[in-house]
């Protein structure tokens, strides 16, 4: 149980830093394909997603579970 606590609040720390530091991130301009703010990489098909060690990407995957 407490390793189960102790990786949530991991979690929970790791997604407040990313948002205190990407608070304006959904701000896209119109026609833009958009970016991601941590490891800017292009959405497909200009691009091929995020890049390698990309905590967004890490994240994401984490809550798609």
């Amino acid at each position: 149980m407490e390793d189960e606590v102790a990786r949530l609040r991991a979690e929970v720390a790791e997604l407040r830093r990313l948002l205190v530091k990407h608070q304006f991130a959904g701000l896209t301009p119109i026609g833009s394909v958009g970016v991601c703010p941590e490891c800017a990489g292009a959405a497909p098909p200009e691009g091929t997603g995020h890049r390698r060690g990309c905590a967004l990407a890490a994240a994401l995957a984490a809550t798609a579970v």
